[in-house]
């Protein structure tokens, strides 16, 4: 395992991958909690119209 944090690359198990601290990796984060927090207001939106029509 070599872990070198100056370049933000660990290397794990013969695979090299972006660290957390990555800029990449917590703007990834970030869409990704966005893109549930849309995707639960949508679930809910659908639910209410369905709700609705009954």
């Amino acid at each position: 395992m070599v872990i070198e944090t100056s370049e933000r690359v660990i290397e794990y198990k013969g695979k090299a991958v972006a660290s957390e601290h990555d800029p990449l990796v917590l703007i990834l984060q970030e869409q990704l909690a966005i893109q549930k927090a849309e995707q639960e207001q949508l679930k809910e939106e659908v639910k209410n119209l369905t709700e609705s029509q009954h």
